[in-house]
């Protein structure tokens, strides 16, 4: 394990970022980890998903087939 130094503002700014008793390098770690995109099921921002309907009905949209021969996907 390495050593870094921080300045207290950094320092205490990833103690306030701990779940209970969470060392520290695991804060670090969840904080440094990717988010995974999770749905929200109760709230829905309207004017996202107006944008993105307009946005998709802009560009040109692929069946299953097509993306399969052009990608391979």
């Amino acid at each position: 394990m390495r050593t870094i130094e921080v300045s207290d503002a950094i320092y205490q700014e990833i103690i306030s970022r701990r779940k209970g008793r969470k060392s520290i390098s695991k804060a670090l770690e969840c904080e440094l980890k990717p988010k995974k995109v999770v749905a929200c099921e109760t709230a829905v921002n309207v004017k996202k998903v107006d944008e993105m309907v307009r946005r998709t009905n802009r560009e040109k949209t692929y069946t299953s087939g097509e993306l399969h021969a052009k990608y391979g996907i």
